[in-house]
């Protein structure tokens, strides 16, 4: 009946945050194993990206998920810049992953709010209220609580690399405001883009469909990174068949996993961003948080100090509060 749909609207919604809330954390976590028996970060991101890429065509061509566009000038310009930030921010999220606990890279990342509004401040001119400032207080103080483990004293890298990561990706989630903000064409019935293209006029950046989005900007990462990863591991692997740089039967299968659960860790995002406000997303990301960092915790079986407890709980007070406040930090954006 009409009065039970929205109960089923609920219902499918929550099956679809858990549904992204697991695959987040078994991304994660499988990478962390894979880790532990395979130290290639520059390896694990290389191949997450060519999966992303092989599973959005697979989906476009078997499952009918949508059409993927040609690969004309006007994409690889609109998907170029973040085909980049994808390279770098995974990168050294990998490398993190290969250094420090999932828990602790995730309360890292935690920092996000913090270096948007800082960005957004002191780049861009642009003013907050006091409780947007207020917020960023308990959400800091309990990352650096949460981070005062022993095992960072030998890992100062991986949490360099954490909170590059944080910082990459908060830069490139700016940069594709700005860079989409500019498209102001009509998109086309069909999902594929724009009526019109630019390429070659310097005109707004074509206007892509998630898929569209996902697959060109993890296959061009794919196709950047390559002489990365020859120059990191591909030649030592290809030309001395190192048996240590060779995966086992074991880690072939976690590197497919991984690139399933990353490949759905995605599109569920799109999906559920598609079908709810930005403010409900919101809260949804910061369950999702909340969710993977105690997810690590248990999957590893993490010794948590109180020192640490109380870290990780006023960080996520701190997002809460951040959340709150989500309102006036949305029209500060704007008016850039």
């Amino acid at each position: 009946s009409r009065a039970s749909l929205p109960n089923i609207e609920t219902v499918r919604f929550g099956v679809l945050c858990l549904l992204w809330y697991a695959s987040s954390a078994l991304t994660n976590n499988i990478g962390k194993q894979i880790m532990n028996a395979y130290r290639y970060p520059v390896t694990l991101t290389y191949v997450q990206f060519g999966f992303v890429a092989a599973f959005c065509a697979a989906s476009a061509r078997v499952l009918r998920m949508g059409r993927l566009r040609r690969p004309t000038r006007d994409v690889v310009r609109t998907t170029f810049p973040l085909a980049m930030f994808q390279i770098i921010g995974h990168v050294f999220s990998s490398v993190a992953i290969s250094k420090v606990p999932v828990s602790v890279v995730h309360t890292i990342k935690a920092l996000s709010p913090l270096f948007t509004v800082l960005i957004y401040r002191f780049a861009f001119q642009i003013p907050y209220p006091t409780k947007v400032y207020t917020s960023l207080i308990p959400l800091t103080l309990g990352v650096m609580l949460a981070c005062t483990s022993s095992k960072l004293i030998f890992h100062v890298l991986g949490f360099f690399c954490a909170l590059m990561s944080t910082l990459v990706f908060v830069v490139q989630n700016i940069a594709a405001k700005k860079i989409f903000a500019a498209g102001t064409a009509t998109p086309r019935p069909d999902g594929l883009g724009t009526g019109r293209s630019s390429a070659g006029t310097g005109g707004p950046p074509a206007k892509l469909d998630k898929l569209n989005l996902l697959f060109y900007s993890s296959g061009l990462a794919f196709v950047l990174m390559t002489p990365l990863w020859c120059w990191s591991d591909g030649l030592s692997l290809l030309l001395y068949a190192d048996p240590t740089r060779i995966p086992t039967a074991r880690v072939t299968l976690l590197f497919l996993l991984n690139g399933i659960t990353h490949f759905a860790q995605n599109v569920l995002a799109f999906w559920i961003l598609s079908l709810v406000s930005p403010v409900t997303y919101s809260i949804a990301s910061l369950l999702k948080r909340i969710f993977v960092i105690v997810a690590a915790m248990v999957w590893f079986g993490d010794a948590v100090s109180g020192r640490q407890a109380v870290g990780v709980g006023m960080a996520f007070l701190g997002l809460w509060l951040y959340d709150r406040a989500k309102g006036d930090v949305a029209s500060g954006e704007a008016r850039m």
